[in-house]
């Protein structure tokens, strides 16, 4: 849809052009009129439009009404029973429509903008369940390469340090053999969960294409990265599977591929190739 048929564009206009044609005529009239009254009923007219912007068309329309009804008893008071007006401008008698129009407008243009942000957020929400493997919660191909490639670009920027780790199960064709697909995939997936409650919470996990792992670890240098490697190594030997004939521990063959962010690298390729390169001189 274009965005000049978009609601909160129309509302948003029509509040302008109201809020411009009032001023307007108080300048064209200042001569004629009670400039400070008339002022003074204006930043009324602009007090009850944000806060019917802030709450809401219903409770925005009982304040207006409620301030319109102050001020036309006001105006009756004035003409009729102290005599104070002699004749009534016909800006005067506008206000009594003026304040309920801008309560709705703004209102309206409140309501149109608050649709727009949850929208917004269920449409981000929509996005991230699209980049999630959904046996794991690990981010999918898609979404763990996104989340390398602003990670890299946020390194280079403030030169802060990262480490890319690939992770296979050197063993996994024998795995495939033993137990079949179903069951190495049931053995990867425990893998993932394993690496998911030793790794930080900050640490971005993924399950890649060919039987591959990935862990993205913000803020870990070359040398931290040895150490979690080391620890990797030590408690993915045997992991616990419930397969179709029941649960099992199984060896495998956690083989690490270790990389860390350097100055010189000119994109996330580079980081990601010397990670493969490391995997495929570890065989676990």
């Amino acid at each position: 849809m274009n965005k000049e048929f978009r609601p909160d564009v129309i509302w948003f206009n029509s509040f302008i052009i109201t809020v411009l044609c009032v001023f307007a005529v108080i300048l064209v009239r200042f001569e004629a009129l009670n400039i400070f009254f008339a002022f003074g009923l204006f930043g009324v007219f602009l007090l009850v439009a944000v806060l019917s912007y802030m709450i809401g068309l219903q409770r925005g329309l009982l304040l207006s009404v409620g301030v319109t009804f102050c001020y036309g008893s006001y105006l009756i008071y004035a003409v009729i029973i102290s005599k104070e007006m002699t004749t009534v401008d016909p800006l005067d008698v506008a206000w009594l429509f003026l304040i309920p129009l801008i309560s709705v407008l703004a209102a309206k243009l409140g309501e149109c903008i608050s649709r727009n942000e949850s929208l917004a957020k269920d449409i981000e929400a929509i996005a991230e369940l699209v980049t999630l493997d959904g046996d794991t919660g690990f981010y999918n191909n898609q979404g763990f390469f996104k989340k390398l490639d602003e990670e890299f670009w946020r390194a280079k920027r403030y030169n802060e340090a990262f480490t890319l780790l690939l992770l296979q199960i050197a063993n996994f064709d024998e795995i495939q053999l033993a137990y079949g697909n179903v069951g190495a995939s049931r053995i990867l997936i425990a893998v993932a969960k394993n690496i998911d409650l030793k790794m930080r919470g900050t640490d971005v996990k993924g399950l890649l294409i060919d039987n591959m792992l990935g862990i993205l670890m913000p803020g870990t240098n070359a040398e931290g990265a040895v150490t979690v490697v080391e620890k990797l190594h030590l408690f993915l030997t045997v992991v616990a599977v419930e397969l179709e004939d029941g649960k099992k521990n199984i060896k495998v063959k956690p083989s690490i591929g270790a990389a860390s962010f350097q100055e010189s690298d000119i994109d996330v390729i580079e980081v990601y190739e010397r990670a493969r390169t490391e995997l495929t001189f570890d065989r676990g």
